[in-house]
């Protein structure tokens, strides 16, 4: 049996053999030097700037989740297409940003909410300024985050939309902290590949067997700078924001969806519940329906809406005000249109 060769003793003030992994001759210069910010430095950088006003910040990461049947979808696309016109979301301004909506289960739909939406609103959505990719992207593989990651450099994108988060990491445990870390550190990347990353990353997702927690692992909402919830009692839909990173946390919207007769679909819009803002609601969705496209004469609209005079000429008061309707024509001969700014 050959006999087994001891190890060089060292002695105590000797270093010992050179380590293979650290180079001879090490950089002058730390290679994250350059990366560092001194108190001027973080003084001049730039406060946040809004996407959407007191909703998504930019340059954040966001999150979107709810049980089935909430809006997830149609809220998100709303959020979308709103950024891709440059349209106020529930009366919060947005920066105007061209947009790519990544339909992880596929495009069947969207065209009849599309329609729907510009229906509702009267604006239509540029072919520069929207785009759906059909298609999921793993979010779990290189491979694929590089080619969005590309495909977002090349249309410069400001707003990208993955819907759903559990169709773009495919193969990856939902409860596993390492793979949901390896899904939001990819958002994060992409988010540094939009124009001086000044944009949003959003994520659709499910909510846990309680439709009241995040399914899945806790390290989604923790790696995200922005998270939604919606919840839904009858036809109303509450959405409210549960972090922030930056700013106010609080923030909520009560939404429903209206039916745009001729689209087979519909679009959100805003629900104020209780005494005057019940009357200007059901108003306004009856104005949604009939006259979106077209705008209405006051008779017109108070056939249509079918309600007591003295409420309806208060709703339409409340709408006038808050400048939900418009009258385009004059104050003896009124012509009413939806707002679309």
């Amino acid at each position: 049996m050959a006999a087994v060769r001891p190890e060089p003793e060292w002695p105590a003030d000797d270093p010992g053999p050179p380590d293979p992994d650290i180079p001879d001759d090490p950089p002058k210069v730390p290679v994250l030097a350059d990366r560092l910010l001194n108190r001027s430095a973080l003084r001049s950088l730039p406060d946040p700037q809004p996407l959407i006003g007191n909703v998504l910040d930019q340059g954040t990461t966001a999150l979107l989740f709810g049980r089935h049947g909430t809006l997830k979808t149609f809220i998100a696309l709303d959020w979308a297409v709103s950024v891709a016109t440059g349209r106020r979301w529930q009366g919060r301004a947005t920066e105007r940003r061209r947009v790519l909506y990544v339909a992880g289960e596929g495009a069947f739909g969207f065209k009849r909410r599309i329609d729907a939406w510009e229906t509702a609103w009267q604006k239509q959505i540029g072919d520069e300024d929207f785009d759906v990719l059909p298609r999921p992207v793993n979010l779990t593989r290189p491979l694929d985050v590089n080619n969005l990651a590309a495909l977002i450099e090349w249309n410069g994108y400001g707003l990208v939309v993955l819907d759903t988060l559990a169709r773009c990491m495919v193969g990856a445990d939902e409860n596993s902290a390492k793979d949901c870390g390896i899904v939001v550190d990819a958002m994060t990347r992409l988010l540094g590949h939009m124009p001086d990353g000044r944009g949003v990353v959003l994520g659709v997702h499910h909510a846990g067997k309680d439709g009241k927690t995040f399914r899945g692992s806790s390290a989604f909402e923790a790696g995200a700078d922005t998270v939604y919830k919606t919840t839904r009692d009858g036809a109303i839909v509450e959405l409210n924001r549960e972090k922030r990173k930056d700013g106010p946390e609080y923030d909520r919207h009560e939404v429903k969806f209206d039916p745009i007769p001729g689209t087979e679909s519909g679009a959100i819009s805003v629900h104020r519940g209780g005494g005057q803002t019940e009357r200007s609601d059901k108003l306004m969705s009856t104005f949604v329906q009939h006259f979106a496209s077209i705008g209405a004469t006051k008779a017109e609209l108070r056939i249509a809406a079918d309600m007591p005079s003295a409420t309806f000429h208060r709703a339409l008061s409340d709408l006038l005000q808050s400048g939900v309707l418009i009258n385009h024509g004059t104050d003896k001969r009124p012509f009413y249109k939806g707002a679309t700014e």
